[in-house]
């Protein structure tokens, strides 16, 4: 009888022993973990220029290398003819242009490191069925949506991350930033020269701006209520 006592005793014992060792020296989960990979410089090229209609200027993006072997780089194909307005096809880093008057050029953004999302010129053409060869009207200044970091933290610059509104001349001069920290736009609407209306949202809050785009001013930011149960 004294035999399966031992036999108890010796167990219990023994894991009693392991139970500590494992007190004494903890694991540290850091060592098995893999180190994320830095991300890999992006090689850039410059597309070609394209005319902005009804202006002396024309237009280029900086964009990977790698669209000179997979797609045009006209930037106009990713900005559509009718309104110039549309979503990159691809990541456009910056856009240059050039006066044709004064041969001179100038990069939009100073650095090449944020990812143009969307661009649009306005005012934009708005389809008439009387007049369906109405040609869009001379754009007079852009809105820019860019992604300026990575502020989910997922490794990419994507529509998930947080968005900066910025605007400038036709002729990508006197670039200004409007509002910061978007989480999404719902709306941009051209009302007439000094009067032009953002609607976005940020932290789950609605907001519409209204824009001077002469003095590149925001005139007033009103918060939409629209009930607790909107987001």
């Amino acid at each position: 009888m004294k035999r399966p006592f031992i036999l108890l005793l010796a167990l219990s014992i023994s894991f009693s022993i392991l139970a500590c060792g494992r007190g004494i020296i903890p694991q540290d989960p850091s060592v098995n973990a893999e180190a994320p990979e830095p991300p890999k410089p992006v090689e850039k090229t410059l597309s070609t220029f394209n005319p902005i209609q009804g202006t002396d200027y024309l237009m280029a993006g900086i964009v990977p290398i790698e669209l000179t072997r997979d797609a045009s780089l006209n930037p106009f194909e990713w900005i559509s003819s009718s309104g110039y307005s549309g979503y990159s096809a691809y990541a456009t880093y910056n856009y240059v242009f050039f006066d044709t008057q004064t041969e001179e050029y100038h990069r939009l953004l100073p650095d090449n490191n944020s990812i143009i999302f969307q661009t649009a010129g306005f005012p934009q053409l708005v389809y008439d069925p009387n007049d369906p060869e109405k040609p869009a009207p001379v754009i007079e200044f852009w809105m820019f949506n860019i992604i300026k970091a990575d502020t989910n933290g997922d490794g990419y610059f994507d529509y998930r991350d947080k968005l900066t509104i910025g605007i400038a001349d036709v002729s990508g001069a006197n670039y200004t930033e409007l509002i910061a920290n978007v989480d999404a736009i719902q709306s941009q609407y051209y009302k007439d020269t000094s009067n032009f209306f953002i609607i976005y949202n940020v932290n789950d809050k609605n907001f519409i701006a209204k824009v001077n785009p002469i003095t590149r001013a925001i005139v007033s930011t009103t918060e939409m209520d629209l009930g607790e149960d909107v987001k």
